[in-house]
């Protein structure tokens, strides 16, 4: 047996459908996980999230279900979670419980929270103004062309193109090409 099995996680499934938590048991089982009473995950799903006073101190949880989950499981587990559809594939059900199991907080991407990194400051909207070129490459920005291919359908040299760039993320306020397109969306500059 390597390091790797000897590693893997137990897991409790405490779910309130006798059926949903035979399914779960079997994803976890075809998956090489134990399941036990005592174990170092546990698996819970809505019908506990009026009451979870039972469920603190948890080791590692995953729970099926409410996207409010999210806000509860950080104070009732004393290590990683996971907060995860009741419609979750038998992967992410595996990737939840693995995760949680590491110590990690595995959420879909739907309620994972945008970067708050801001692009440097915007310049005001009366300020910005771009010239025809600049508007042009904008636009194939907006399309998702690379630097080579707008050039090409400009008509101008790639090193051309790099420069109207800059120049837009200068004039812009931004540091990357998705906020240039997002700024210009914002400023009625370019639509896609």
């Amino acid at each position: 047996m390597s390091d790797a099995q000897d590693a893997r996680p137990t897991v409790r499934v405490m779910l309130g459908s006798a059926m949903l938590a035979a399914g779960v048991q079997a994803i976890l089982s075809a998956a090489g996980l134990d399941v036990a009473d005592a174990a170092d995950v546990l698996i819970v799903d809505d019908t506990w999230l009026a009451d979870t006073a039972d469920l603190e101190g948890a080791p590692a949880m995953v729970a099926l279900g409410s996207d409010s989950w999210a806000a509860v499981l950080p104070e009732l587990s004393s290590g990683g979670w996971a907060a995860l559809p009741p419609d979750a594939t038998p992967p992410e059900l595996l990737a939840g419980v693995l995760g949680a199991a590491a110590g990690l907080a595995v959420l879909p991407p739907a309620l994972v929270p945008a970067a708050d990194v801001p692009d440097e400051p915007a310049a005001p909207d009366s300020d910005v103004t771009l010239t025809p070129r600049e508007r042009d490459v904008l636009a194939l920005l907006a399309e998702g062309l690379s630097n080579k291919r707008a050039a090409r359908d400009l008509g101008v040299s790639e090193s051309t193109v790099k420069f109207h760039v800059q120049a837009l993320y200068s004039k812009l306020g931004v540091q990357s090409r998705a906020g240039a397109v997002a700024r210009g969306i914002a400023l009625g500059l370019v639509s896609v």
